[in-house]
């Protein structure tokens, strides 16, 4: 049996958290503090072209170590870029071991960072 290897890079992983405090409700992301390596995965042209049609900019996927606290309120920052989480698939590998698959877009905004003392 063979471990996964999750050397492609890792991601800083944030929250998206929303500032009900004024009239318009505005979103910004808050630092989990929590950094997670992953290993790029292939795009089939079958998902990339069915994501086009929706007119969703699917930027990559990737597998890291099951993590279940990450969802579609969740943005990866890669190399100082913004990902935001479209949808995360817990599976096993065929070595019976527990992963998450990521897919990653564009988000539809540069969200500013909240300070730590903030909530």
């Amino acid at each position: 049996m063979t471990v996964p290897e999750y050397t492609s890079g890792y991601f800083d992983l944030y929250k998206i958290k929303t500032d009900n405090s004024t009239d318009y409700p505005e979103k910004h992301i808050k630092n989990l503090k929590m950094r997670i390596w992953y290993r790029e995965i292939s795009i089939f042209d079958k998902t990339r072209c069915e994501f086009d049609k929706s007119d969703i900019s699917l930027t990559m996927k990737v597998k890291i170590p099951q993590y279940k606290g990450i969802d579609s309120d969740c943005i990866c920052v890669i190399d100082g870029r913004q990902h935001k989480v479209y949808n995360a698939t817990h599976v096993l590998d065929k070595n019976g071991i527990p992963e998450t698959e990521l897919t990653l877009i564009n988000p539809e905004k540069e969200y500013e960072v909240l300070e730590d003392d903030e909530d």
